[in-house]
């Protein structure tokens, strides 16, 4: 509706002005049209009388030879007297010689009867219509017409020759002329100009529409090429002579009043959209503002409504109360957890759901809660069926209508106390398995290694007495019990270290992460100087939250397997490196060893796994699971990348100690 009414005046406005417009152009048309037949009319009997006295002084030779130039002079200024267009008049017989002459024949006149005559023939019209030219009396411009005589046989006799002024004519169009800034202008059919108003330089409009070869007789044209502007132009042709008569008025000139309204009707156009838009602006205003406040009421509604569904469908119990201690409003899941029915407390005390709350004691806790602001304390409930129900309860006050209200959030605790009771129980049966755990761990490696102590002991001395009488094969039987008994040893060992990792452990601190690589190179030295293996570590590492032991483990662990695992056709070479990013420190312990295929990668960390045999390498293959054991409980993982004889690297993150 805005823009329909910001756009009803421009319409109208447009409207008018194109209107006014197409006004404007229809009258000037028709003005110009009846200028242009006004003049054709006045013109038109000029010409003709000139033609008639022209005529008449070719008759007049003709009939009148023996008469002496001085009385044909006569005669000739007694017929031009009538006509004003005639400025000069003149007869020459065939050779050019002057028979008679309106004024005193002289070489000037000869001069000009002769340019003429020549001009005539050139032409080849028996009537002829030059341009302007300067009559030889006193140098007036002037239009000479000509006409040729004949004799009885046909031949040329002579010529008439009469000059008209190009001045009648311009004070003929001016003496007519209606319309402002309307040029009017007489010409030969080619565009020659004979007279103009106002007065032009141009000499020649042969460019212009209207003098084009296959122009007609009479028409009204608009614009046209090669002009300088737009134009109207009606023009007529004078027949049977060879002249054109022309009315213009330029579009410049012709909507110069248009266009001086139109900017007006522009102005009170613009004038009157901005005051519609200005109260447009301000009925928008008003109208936003009235939605804004319809809105507002719709989003505070719905505000309550939300509040009131939150209320009623909350897990734990809502009682607000007054000053009094009566109950104002009790949610549903109060109603129900006190086996209320609905809408049945408000107007209860609060006395008679939470029976430490005497009534006539209610002031002095009204008065404790609006010095605290807020309580919290556990509470027994009663139901309207008698039951006891543990609560948690959080007061808070609650200021509405210059009035005090408490506003009470009762949370059942019945599940919690349970799922608590549970909890302990779970965690004192737990406490006992870990213990017993223990228990069997310190047994494992006490009990369990004594037998293999004593199985090791009677098989060296079975071998040491009795040596020499076995076989080779019973010396061999005796060989693989030693190895299975050491070896059963070892992953009692083993499994002893797994189960310790992080039960003896201290709690994770801030230490320095160089001591413990320094510690790990120090117990692998032997092991690296017989290999002549090269550790490569930073001199400086960064401060980690862990147990110094356990992380030294762990590097021994994995450095130790680099060395383990070393290619044969290269010496060993081990990097540790580490690099810190968003609060983590990635450690990478990487060698140049036999690598590992990637189908294998999970599977090296699980316990008494190995991807060799014991004939090659030897271990139980708990060692990596270890490495992952400590790297999770100090809260970071390990992973490995690798690719058979091309090196394994190793990956673990810690926490640095300044995330923490």
């Amino acid at each position: 509706m805005a823009a329909l009414c910001l756009l009803m005046p421009q319409v109208i406005t447009g409207y008018e002005i194109w209107r006014q417009y197409d006004n404007t152009l229809t009258l000037v048309e028709r003005n110009i049209d009846v200028l242009a037949d006004l003049l054709y009319g006045e013109v038109q009997r000029a010409l003709n009388a000139v033609d008639e006295i022209i005529d008449q002084t070719t008759l007049d030779i003709s009939t009148h030879a023996e008469r002496n130039p001085a009385e044909m002079r006569r005669y000739m200024r007694e017929r031009a007297l009538g006509v004003p267009a005639i400025f000069g008049l003149m007869a020459v017989d065939d050779k050019g010689h002057a028979l008679a002459s309106l004024h005193a024949f002289s070489p000037r006149h000869q001069a000009f009867a002769d340019r003429i005559r020549a001009q005539a023939q050139a032409s080849g019209r028996p009537f002829h219509i030059g341009a302007p030219t300067p009559d030889p009396f006193d140098g007036t411009m002037v239009v000479p017409f000509a006409r040729f005589r004949h004799d009885a046989q046909g031949a040329i006799d002579g010529l008439t020759i009469a000059s008209m002024s190009s001045q009648f004519f311009r004070e003929l169009f001016l003496q007519v002329k209606s319309l402002p800034h309307a040029t009017m202008t007489l010409a030969l059919l080619d565009g020659t100009v004979l007279a103009q108003t106002p007065d032009s330089d141009r000499t020649s409009l042969a460019s212009l529409p209207e003098f084009q070869r296959h122009a007609p007789d009479s028409d009204t044209l608009f614009g046209g090429p090669n002009v300088e502007s737009d134009r109207i132009v009606t023009y007529r042709t004078l027949r049977p002579f060879p002249l054109r008569l022309t009315v213009a008025v330029g579009f410049s000139d012709l909507l110069g009043p248009w266009r001086s309204n139109a900017l007006r009707l522009i102005l009170a156009d613009v004038t009157i959209s901005a005051l519609l838009g200005l109260a447009m602006v301000q009925s928008w205003r008003g109208w936003r503002k009235e939605m804004a406040q319809v809105q507002s009421r719709h989003e505070e509604e719905f505000s309550l409504s939300i509040s009131r569904f939150a209320l009623d469908n909350s897990a734990d119990m809502v009682v607000f109360s007054d000053e009094n201690g009566i109950i104002t409003y009790a949610n549903q899941t109060a109603h129900q957890c006190l086996d209320y029915p609905p809408n049945e407390m408000p107007g209860l005390h609060v006395a008679d759901i939470d029976p430490a709350f005497d009534a006539a004691q209610w002031p002095e806790k009204t008065a404790e809660l609006r010095k605290a602001r807020g309580l919290r304390f556990d509470a027994k409930l009663r139901a309207k069926t008698g039951r006891s129900i543990p609560a948690e309860v959080t007061v808070s006050l609650f200021h509405w209508n210059n009035r005090d209200f408490a506003c009470a959030i009762i949370r059942d605790m019945t599940e919690r106390q349970q799922a608590e009771a549970m909890l302990a129980e779970r965690s004192r049966r737990l406490e006992a398995s870990n213990t017993e755990l223990e228990q069997f761990a310190y047994v494992a490696s006490h009990d369990l290694r004594e037998p293999l102590r004593m199985v090791n002991a009677f098989v060296g001395l079975l071998e040491r007495r009795y040596g020499e009488q076995l076989d080779k094969e019973g010396r061999e039987y005796i060989g693989f019990a030693r190895d299975g008994a050491q070896r059963m040893d070892r992953l009692i060992l083993d499994l002893l270290e797994y189960s310790r990792v992080g039960a003896e452990s201290r709690p994770l601190a801030v230490i320095d992460l160089t001591h413990s690589a320094q510690a790990a190179r120090h117990d692998l030295s032997m092991a690296i100087a017989e290999r002549g293996a090269v550790l490569e570590m930073p001199e400086q590492l960064p401060m980690v939250w862990g147990d110094p032991g356990e992380l030294t483990r762990l590097l021994v662990n994995l450095i130790g397997n680099s060395l383990k695992y070393r290619h044969p056709d290269r010496p060993s070479l081990i990097r540790l490196a580490v690099e810190c990013a968003d609060g983590m420190a990635t450690c990478r312990v990487e060698d140049n060893g036999i690598g590992i295929s990637p189908q294998y990668f999970d599977r090296i960390f699980r316990i008494f796994q190995r991807l060799h045999g014991r004939d090659l390498y030897e271990g139980t293959g708990i060692g990596l699971a270890v490495c992952k054991k400590i790297v999770e409980r100090h809260g970071g993982r390990i992973w490995v990348s690798s690719a058979p004889d091309q090196g394994t690297t190793f990956f673990f993150t810690l926490r640095l100690a300044s995330a923490r």
